[in-house]
């Protein structure tokens, strides 16, 4: 910006320099083509599998939150839950309309519906770029874990840390071992 106005520096938008300040670009993402009617009805399914866990997400973390003062909660403290559980519904109902949006490219390209997900917790190798779905009550891990979900495209911002050791966690079943 120059001191002579306040529009941002040409080439560059308030955007991409909040972005470049708090965080960094990440690198780009390849780009991918999908050339076959089979592997468009995969992506949806995996997108309709994506919106759908998110959603649960942030279901869960407002249904978590305190909801009477017998909880414990002052009147301030009371207000201040509400409010957190509109917003964390209202951002949930968006997940629920993008989770339609699929389901309707899905029957506009002659395919079934998709209302199957994964359980929880949801390791990253099953969706791309790192993305962990698991269920967190409201607190810092999950509103980290929900910016890092809802970041914009290109911004470098780290997962919450819980969410980081899904990487390194074993299986609770050991396979058995025969003898004899």
């Amino acid at each position: 910006m120059t001191e002579e106005s306040n529009s941002p520096a040409p080439g560059r938008g308030r955007l991409a320099q909040v972005i470049a300040t708090r965080g960094g670009q990440a690198p780009p993402e390849a780009p991918f083509v999908i050339e076959h009617r089979e592997a468009l009805i995969y992506i949806l399914c995996q997108a309709a599998e994506l919106e759908h866990g998110i959603m649960a997400q942030y279901l869960f973390a407002a249904f978590s939150l305190k909801q009477s003062a017998g909880e414990g909660l002052a009147d301030a403290e009371l207000a201040a839950a509400a409010r957190w559980r509109r917003q964390i519904m209202h951002i949930a109902a968006q997940e629920m309309l993008h989770l339609a949006l699929v389901q309707n490219l899905l029957s506009a390209i002659g395919a079934a519906p998709h209302l199957s997900r994964p359980n929880f917790p949801q390791p990253a190798s099953h969706y791309p770029a790192g993305v962990h779905l698991a269920l967190l009550p409201f607190g810092e891990e999950a509103l980290r874990h929900f910016m890092f979900l809802e970041r914009p495209e290109g911004m470098d911002l780290d997962d919450a840390a819980g969410m980081a050791a899904f990487a390194n966690a074993a299986p609770a079943a050991v396979p058995r071992v025969q003898v004899g």
